[in-house]
């Protein structure tokens, strides 16, 4: 089963998306509200995807996180965002970039993400 990272400052928005996430049959690496919490879990857990919020709270924004995470992990991101100038950026800075979700992030939407990426990489 694969598992996924989720990173959401928003306690609401990161309890839907688990829970999207357990309907569609994935497990949840784990939860992380801030991006230094991120970085420690995707070390430890070595998710196969990040769903990852672009504007976290004080500290580490989440493409700072996928930075540092880059360093020692291959696992894709999926950016959540509501805001094109945080789209561009994330575009500018990884490698491991496979989707953008608009917040708030859509059932349907997220699962055809999820399944086109992994239809990718097989």
């Amino acid at each position: 089963m694969k598992s996924i990272l989720i990173v959401e400052d928003d306690f609401l928005l990161s309890m839907i998306n688990g829970k999207y996430l357990e309907i569609m049959g994935y497990k949840i690496a784990g939860t992380a509200s801030s991006g230094e919490q991120a970085v420690e879990l995707a070390r430890t857990t070595h998710p196969d995807l990040i769903l990852m919020d672009i504007r976290l709270g004080a500290g580490m924004n989440g493409i700072d996180a996928m930075k540092e995470i880059a360093t020692f992990s291959k696992a894709p991101v999926i950016y959540l965002t509501g805001n094109s100038t945080d789209e561009m950026r994330a575009k500018e800075s990884t490698s491991h970039l496979a989707a953008f979700c608009v917040k708030p992030v859509h059932f349907e939407e997220l699962q055809q993400i999820i399944q086109t990426l992994w239809a990718k990489q097989e």
